[in-house]
């Protein structure tokens, strides 16, 4: 759900800075206060944005079940994507990240073995910042978040979008959460935010699960960043920022000079690489269904991760999730890598470019994805989380 937030939230800032000029940021002034109720720093952000380096932006979407919830950040993060963004090769990239990928959650000193999206209803977004990072090995400059009501507000102030519904019936969820009674027919559609939320939910009767739900997410990204380009009014664009502001958490700070600090990295959204974490189907001892990564696997993504910000390649795989060996057996992975980067070290321009947001295939991106299969197997007891060489965003406990 939350993906379809944070590259529209970047091209809204900087769209509307560089495309409606003067006016554009006499809007956005008069806008500051409301952005600033966004803000939910950690206290040791660093200047990447400031200094135009590629950066990483973790986007997580909170599933606040019926809605009633007092609390509109109660839940799981069941949307959760890396963005990359590189002003230097022009080039943005996001990583779906799996939310049933089994994984060593560490917070005050304990370490369970649990769900990836689970981190974040145990420590908020910086538990699931941590989590993440390690995972993937890689430093997490920002992250942005919306929950439910956000995405509903976000796609009517647009103006609504345009999305293709694959299938031969109705897109609904009605009958497992009776409270969404939106329904998106087969073909061609113009939708509402009440359609946008279940068509982005829908995943029981979508034959490939919720990583086919993940792809009508992309899509719906895809089509909010192109609503947003379209846009001509100041109107829209002071309605669309007082709509996410209420729903809607960033470390990134939106003043000013960090508006106009966010104009370095606008080009780079024209080009857009989409990948996908995938782990296989297994049961466990306990009942549960996870998805159980493999190290060849990851270990190309956290590449693709590398090489999109300009690093260079490792070879040896660190992460906490636990991984599934030929023998349908689960391990730990715990071996040692320094992924820092030498600050003098430039990022290299790739000539791979492609021109509109595509979703590589396994055969362009030379990422194997692991064919889904079920199976009962009993995990090696957890052996202490080792902590990530990369510097957290976040402070520790």
């Amino acid at each position: 759900m939350v993906k379809k937030i944070i590259l529209m939230f970047l091209s809204l800032l900087t769209v509307t800075v560089i495309g409606v000029g003067a006016y554009g940021l006499t809007i956005l002034n008069q806008t500051t206060g409301t952005l600033s109720k966004t803000y939910k720093g950690f206290g040791n952000e660093t200047n990447v944005i400031a200094e135009n380096k590629p950066m990483t932006i973790l986007l997580m979407g909170v599933d606040t079940g019926s809605g009633s919830r007092e609390d509109p950040w109660a839940g799981n993060s069941d949307t959760m994507i890396l963005v990359t963004v590189n002003p230097q090769t022009k080039e943005t990239t996001m990583t779906s990240l799996e939310r049933d990928i089994l994984t060593n959650i560490t917070s005050d000193g304990e370490t369970v073995q649990a769900k990836l999206n689970s981190a974040y209803a145990q420590g908020g977004a910086k538990l699931a910042i941590k989590t993440i990072q390690d995972l993937l090995n890689i430093h997490i400059d920002r992250y942005v978040m919306i929950n439910m009501k956000g995405l509903v507000q976000l796609v009517d102030k647009v103006g609504g979008i345009t999305v293709n519904n694959p299938f031969d019936f109705d897109i609904s969820i009605e009958e497992n959460e009776p409270e969404y009674t939106a329904k998106i027919a087969p073909g061609r559609q113009e939708i509402n935010g009440d359609q946008a939320l279940v068509y982005s939910r829908m995943r029981y009767q979508d034959p490939e699960g919720d990583y086919g739900r993940q792809k009508r997410q992309r899509e719906v990204i895809k089509k909010i960043v192109e609503k947003v380009l379209s846009l001509n009014s100041l109107s829209h664009y002071k309605g669309i920022i007082e709509s996410v502001s209420d729903n809607m958490q960033t470390n990134i700070s939106l003043d000013s000079n960090s508006l106009l600090q966010l104009l370095g990295y606008k080009d780079a959204l024209s080009t857009i690489h989409q990948y996908q974490l995938k782990g296989e189907d297994a049961t466990l001892a306990d009942g549960g269904s996870y998805q159980i990564v493999t190290s060849k696997h990851i270990l190309k993504i956290q590449n693709i991760i590398r090489k999109a910000l300009g690093m260079k390649e490792i070879k040896t795989l660190k992460t906490n999730a636990y991984l599934l060996d030929g023998d349908d057996s689960l391990k730990e992975n715990s071996s040692q890598v320094d992924s820092q980067v030498p600050a003098s070290e430039e990022a290299p321009v790739y000539q791979d470019f492609y021109q509109q947001p595509v979703v590589p295939s396994s055969q362009d991106t030379g990422v194997v994805t692991p064919q889904s299969s079920v199976a009962s197997v009993t995990p090696v007891a957890p052996a202490a989380t080792e902590s990530s060489s990369v510097t957290p965003a976040v402070p520790s406990e």
